[in-house]
């Protein structure tokens, strides 16, 4: 039977499954970034604010697939008329150049008359990487206002 086929080969090996050897599309890794503060920009339209949710990661292999995944990240705009938006970065190294991959859809905030609103939004985003590198990979989120002259808190 195939299940006690497998179950002696694991046994042979201690239990323990060397990465190599595992089929395509193992999960072998997994690292989180976690988010333990808020940011409240008053950044001027078009400016990137690094909000603090980064991750990093040394791939096993050059041909290693990267899933990175952002479940939540509660945002408020503290008035009317503001639109923001994501960007997912991604450098190779410590001293690498900070490049951009994916740009989310846009979130806004609009009232009508003089009543002040927080809008608050949840967004995330998933995204397959494919680094081509073995060597130490960074992530990070950064937040862009582009439009309106409103503080936006990133929590």
């Amino acid at each position: 039977m195939l299940t006690d086929n497998i179950r002696e080969k694991i046994n042979e090996m201690d239990g323990v499954i060397p990465r190599e050897k595992m089929p395509a599309g193992s999960i072998i890794q997994v690292v989180q970034g976690k988010l333990t503060s808020q940011t409240e920009s008053s950044a001027g339209t078009g400016t990137e604010v690094d909000i603090g949710l980064s991750a990093s990661m040394s791939p096993h292999f050059k041909d290693s697939k990267v899933l990175v995944e952002l479940d939540s990240l509660p945002i408020r705009m503290r008035g009317t008329n503001t639109e923001v938006h994501f960007r997912l970065q991604r450098k190779f190294g410590w001293n690498g150049t900070w490049r951009t991959h994916v740009v989310t859809a846009e979130y806004s905030g609009t009232s009508s008359g003089s009543t002040f609103y927080n809008f608050e939004y949840y967004p995330g985003l998933n995204y397959m990487d494919s680094p081509g590198t073995t060597d130490e990979v960074y992530y990070r989120i950064m937040g862009v206002k582009h439009s309106g002259s409103n503080n936006v808190a990133y929590n």
